[in-house]
This record gives structure tokens, sequence and C-alpha cells, in this order.
């Protein structure tokens, strides 16, 4: 099997997964009866709630291949690569940008209060483990961020940034 096909059905296998088990249980749905198509039904349901949240995983993964590694451990993020890295832990973060870079070569910039921004490759090793991170925090659009990702911006997007109450 060619490596780039490899990669793809890689990338994808989870929508497949989930693409599977819809058509099963669809299938089981149509040909059952009584309480058992009510079952079907329900876990057809859900099959379909599966593949919608593996195509948003999918459209996020880079691939791999970049520079560094990423690593999300016991709610900290850590970045390790020979030239820079840090860690950030997943409570303090205040802002997610999207940096562009040279050649295409976007970044993500990930900043917390007092601490020093952590800047990863979009396509690091590991990096797909942020897609959990940035959907857990609070008000992020999922669809701004992987539409900001495909079109690959010319300047700085900012995805999220925490909202802090002002006190006048």
């Amino acid at each position: 099997m060619r490596p780039e096909i490899r990669a793809a059905l890689f990338r994808w296998r989870e929508v497949i997964v989930g693409l599977v088990f819809v058509a099963l249980f669809a299938w089981w749905s149509l040909s059952s009866y009584g309480v058992m198509r009510w079952i079907a039904l329900i876990v057809t349901g859900i099959a379909v709630i599966f593949a919608f949240a593996a195509v948003q995983r999918a459209r996020f993964s880079q691939g791999g291949g970049g520079f560094g590694a990423v690593e999300v451990d016991e709610g900290v993020v850590s970045f390790f690569s020979p030239l820079t890295g840090g860690q950030i832990e997943i409570g303090a973060i205040s802002s997610v940008t999207l940096l562009p870079g040279p050649k295409g070569h976007a970044h993500w910039q990930i900043d917390a209060y007092g601490q020093t921004p952590l800047t990863i490759p979009l396509n690091a090793h590991g990096a797909e483990a942020l897609f959990d991170v940035f959907v857990g925090l609070e008000g992020l659009e999922t669809e701004k961020m992987l539409r900001e990702i495909k079109s690959n911006p010319d300047k700085p997007v900012v995805i999220w940034r925490k909202r802090t109450a002002v006190l006048h």
C-alpha cells in the first residue's frame, strides 16, 4: 500500500469506523420490528454523532511529520523540540492564536497569564491531541477553528480568548 494512502486511511480511520456503524445500525433499524427497531434507531443516532465528531477530529489533524512533539497529560500541554519548548496548564490558558508560518507551516500560540507563550507547529508529532484541549475551552467555535486551519491565514487569527470579568 502506498504511504500516502496509508496515511489518509490512518487519518480518517475514526470516520470510517463511525460510518460503518451508522450503516450497520441503519440496516438493523430498517430490517427489525418493535423494540429492536427503537434500540437500533437510538444506536444509529449515537453512531451519527460519533461520526460527526470523528470528521471534525480528522479535519483538525495535519498528519504529523512536523518539528517537535506535543504531549497532553494530567491537565498540562507540553511541547518538546530541540530549539524551543514548554508547558502550560490547560486551566491557565488565556488565548489560542493561529500564527501564519513560512511556506504555509502555521503554528498555534497558546498563551497563559504570567507565562511565556507556547508556540506549536500544526503538524508537530502528537499535535492532534490539542483538538481535545481546544474543544474543552468554554466558548470556542470548533467550525471557525477548522475553517481557519484550512484557509491558511496570512496574519495571526485569534481562535479563542478567555472571557474575563471587568470590574468598574
